[in-house]
């Protein structure tokens, strides 16, 4: 006589089971289907949001790439009965020296005016500035130069991106030697910026500005000196203490000083957007919710049309275990599969989203299991009860019914 081993036979039982499961879940398809959709639209609301909101913080850092996240940006606000707030430019410029936090700093001051060049004339910002401001702002000129410490005093001008097209007339476009003039001062152009993105902490749009020697700023501005610092600091620098500390060393009479934060602004964003995540993500979890308690509806309509079945399976040997396994295996197949059509949906949804909104798609890989994986549970938890309740069906009671 062969013997038969004890763990093969477990695992024979076991694997009946779960062919038997899938068989049920098929004869009752378009059951199964229904339930199945709302697994599907919770998972989906999930990923897709959970996915956006990956790829709005990327985005979020994006933005401030050519700054870093270490930037401070300091304004003077008027004080009292002074009309401009001014700040020290040796003191800006001495802040790499005499603070250990700081990798480099700039000062500048920005206005705005009509601006000339031949027959064309625009609305553009004055950006009165220093030759280490390409440093901080990541700045790229995509012909000529920018403004050397030989400038200072002179009247030579860097243009950015937009304003060099919006100052340029059909065949004559503005080019390095061109003259633009700025509030009665004529300026060479030595210099046209390649394009930038502008971003909240930007102290002006350098796409759409003519910048000029800070030295020469009484010219056409309201005062020779700067207004606003920025100011870089080291990775591994309290940002709140270290500006708290160039503010002591930058305050003066004629100045209230703000201090803006390349982090807080993240970090604000970055909640912000969390904030309307979490919400959806709700929604979505109410979606799923919904499909669940379709889940165990279809399990406690099959315990009801399978009284028989159950019966027939206790009276010949099947344990209350077995009956459990069966209905739980059912529960969280059908919310498996619910799960895995959401993950695909989702990730479709945050794909056209990225596409819509110009982003790049990213993917965090957390996610992928993530969607399935609380739709499985999901699943066992609403067959839970279903699965308890066919198990302690009497069986001869189960027999007889019709």
């Amino acid at each position: 006589m062969t013997a038969v081993c004890p763990g093969a036979a477990s695992r024979l039982a076991l694997g009946e089971t779960v062919s038997e499961a899938l068989a049920n879940l098929y004869a009752q398809r378009q059951r199964s289907a229904l339930a199945l959709l709302g697994i599907l639209i919770g998972t989906a609301s999930i990923v897709a949001m959970l996915t956006i909101g990956h790829m709005a913080q990327r985005e979020t850092l994006k933005l401030f790439r050519h700054l870093g996240v270490d930037m401070l940006q300091i304004h003077a606000m008027p004080a009292g009965n002074y009309p401009v707030g001014e700040l020290d430019r040796h003191a800006i410029e001495h802040l790499t020296a005499s603070d250990p936090d700081v990798i480099a700093a700039a000062p500048l001051t920005a206005d705005h005016d009509t601006i000339l060049a031949g027959e064309r004339q625009a609305e553009l910002g004055i950006a009165a500035v220093t030759p280490d401001l390409p440093r901080l702002m990541s700045l790229r000129v995509a012909d000529g130069r920018f403004i050397a410490p030989i400038d200072d005093g002179n009247l030579v001008a860097v243009v950015g991106d937009q304003a060099a097209r919006k100052l340029s007339a059909p065949g004559a476009p503005l080019t390095l030697g061109s003259a633009v003039r700025v509030k009665g001062y004529v300026f060479q152009v030595v210099g046209v910026l390649g394009p930038l993105p502008f971003t909240a902490l930007d102290p002006t749009d350098v796409n759409n500005a003519v910048m000029i020697p800070l030295a020469g700023a009484g010219r056409v501005m309201d005062s020779a000196k700067p207004t606003t610092a920025l100011i870089d600091l080291r990775p591994t620098a309290d940002a709140k203490t270290a500006g708290a500390r160039i503010v002591a060393r930058l305050a003066n009479p004629t100045a209230v000083l703000q201090v803006i934060s390349a982090r807080d602004l993240i970090r604000g964003l970055n909640a912000q957007k969390a904030i309307h995540s979490q919400l959806l993500t709700a929604v979505g979890a109410i979606s799923l919710l919904v499909g669940g308690i379709g889940v165990m509806n279809v399990m406690l309509m099959g315990v009801m049309e399978r009284r028989r079945e159950i019966g027939l399976r206790a009276a010949i040997g099947a344990t209350p275990r077995d009956i459990q396994l069966m209905f739980l295996i059912e529960a969280a197949t059908l919310a498996f599969v619910g799960g895995v059509a959401g993950l695909a949906a989702g990730l479709i949804a945050a794909l056209v989203t990225a596409r819509a909104s110009g982003w790049t798609f990213s993917l965090a890989p957390w996610v992928l299991p993530l969607g399935p994986g609380v739709a499985a549970l999901v699943g066992v938890a609403f067959g839970l009860y279903p699965a308890i309740k066919a198990s302690r069906l009497n069986p001869i009671e189960a027999l007889r019914a019709d």
